[in-house]
């Protein structure tokens, strides 16, 4: 039997800008574009049934499955095996923001992604080693269609997993805010059939 495992990126959460930030255990709720993009999300898939919905449990992903969801009578279950990568004291920091600061350390980790962690943060083999048994678990005691409303830097790592690419590749694609990556199951095969999928209504 084939059935579709839908990745889910949250909306865009309150941040005060559009740098690109580190934004990984900080608990922000949705900002009101993000709600616009999850109430989007719910009108392209208010026909579509689903046998359960995982999210990571922060506020930003909560948020994002219950406005797709709303006034659906749809299981959600939290795991918080798919928290997002833990930053630690680059939490918040943006990109350019990083570079200034510590130049050296923004360069060793884009030597190594798999490998480098920031102080009292967690690298990517860290996230893939807690999200990837979590995942197969969901996928083994579930058979129908099912969506996980989860982070960029987790569903990264899944998608490296299936795929066969190393942790470098791991910025060789995109999942904008509310983006899709759709995988296929058949039996115990999984196939990526689209990345970074933003419908339109």
């Amino acid at each position: 039997m084939e059935r579709t495992i839908y990745l889910v990126r949250h909306g865009r959460p309150a941040l005060p800008d559009h740098e690109l930030r580190f934004l990984g255990r900080t608990d922000l709720p949705l900002s009101e574009e993000g709600i616009s993009q999850a109430k989007r999300l719910g009108e392209i898939f208010k026909g579509h049934h689903f046998e359960d919905v995982f999210h990571s449990g922060m506020k930003r992903t909560s948020q994002t499955a219950s406005l797709i969801f709303k006034d659906r009578p749809v299981e959600m279950e939290t795991v918080p095996q798919f928290k997002e990568i833990a930053f630690g004291e680059w939490e918040t920091l943006s990109m350019k923001e990083l570079s200034i600061k510590d130049p050296e350390a923004f360069e060793a980790r884009g030597r190594d992604f798999g490998n480098f962690r920031p102080p009292g943060g967690e690298n990517f083999d860290d996230l893939q080693k807690r999200v990837y048994p979590a995942f197969e678990k969901i996928l083994s005691k579930t058979t129908g269609d099912i969506m996980i409303v989860g982070h960029a830097g987790v569903f990264k790592t899944i998608i490296i997993k299936i795929l066969g690419l190393s942790f470098q590749q791991l910025f060789s694609f995109r999942q904008e805010y509310c983006g899709i990556h759709v995988i296929s199951q058949f039996d115990k095969s999984l196939s990526v059939l689209k990345l970074n999928w933003t419908p339109e209504i």
